[in-house]
């Protein structure tokens, strides 16, 4: 019909029908699954593949490296926000851009313009750790609060004390990055957070863990406030509302998990 926008249809496949020998190969599973699914996709994972990480949390680089060598790995963050509308079909809110590293030996050029050829502002970064670290840190505020105040990011940005508890959670995250060797900038991710709260960039969008929350699904949790909660145990160093934050995001889990097989229940009877 005129005046419709014309909708690209993503070819839907679990891992284990896909077929054929690919040059790059782009991860966006959540870390809980992510051996999972290098697993379930051994079979079209060749030597000369590349596999791009750009998933939230931490760890993913060491699950990589149980299934491919090092120089094969690229990694890196994606400020890049969407919605799952259907199964196939999924809706870009704002705009964003994306920062690699070749972890190991390979040439990550060819890649980063084959990106940017589809609009993805791409660049090459010289400590994609660090960087990694600043995404977390966003996601580590983003994620959990947005679910627990049952907002969008926008909306998270109007509570009168959303950039203290932004604060609370960075600075244990500094103080825990100074202990492991990685330079934590909270000044940075603040001017991040207030750049990605206007609604003309990411402050319509509700964060994967609060999809993941609603659909009642486990979350990345463990891997972003849990993971940084749990650095402080083995450094013996206090990470109260890092702590606090997951065991919420948990009893959130199991509530909406509840909510939905009554609803269930229900629908059946």
């Amino acid at each position: 019909m005129m005046g419709q926008q014309k909708k690209n249809y993503i070819p839907v496949m679990t891992a284990k029908e896909i077929d054929g020998k690919f040059d790059l190969i782009i991860l966006l599973t959540k870390t809980p699954q992510l051996d999972m699914m290098l697993t379930d996709i051994k079979h079209i994972i060749t030597k000369n593949t590349k596999l791009l990480v750009l998933s939230n949390g931490l760890g993913n680089i060491e699950v990589m490296e149980k299934h491919v060598n090092r120089n094969q790995i690229l990694a890196g963050v994606t400020l890049w926000t969407s919605e799952l509308i259907n199964p196939g079909e999924i809706r870009v809110t704002g705009t964003g851009s994306i920062k690699l590293q070749a972890i190991g030996e390979a040439n990550a050029k060819p890649i980063v313009s084959a990106l940017n050829k589809a609009g993805l502002n791409v660049t090459l970064s010289q400590n994609v750790i660090e960087a990694i670290w600043h995404k977390a840190g966003i996601n580590s505020v983003l994620n959990p609060l947005t679910v627990l105040l049952d907002a969008n990011i926008a909306e998270f940005g109007m509570a009168g004390n959303g950039m203290d508890l932004s604060l609370n959670i960075l600075d244990e995250i500094k103080e825990i990055g100074e202990l492991e060797g990685i330079n934590v900038d909270v000044n940075a991710i603040m001017k991040d957070l207030a750049l990605l709260i206007r609604p003309e960039n990411a402050g319509n969008h509700y964060p994967s863990m609060y999809q993941d929350i609603k659909a009642g699904k486990h979350t990345e949790i463990d891997f972003l406030n849990g993971y940084f909660a749990k650095l402080g145990s083995e450094h013996d160093v206090a990470m109260p509302f890092n702590a606090l934050v997951t065991r919420l995001i948990h009893a959130k889990e199991d509530i909406e998990r509840t909510k939905l097989a009554k609803k269930q229940e229900t629908f059946e009877i």
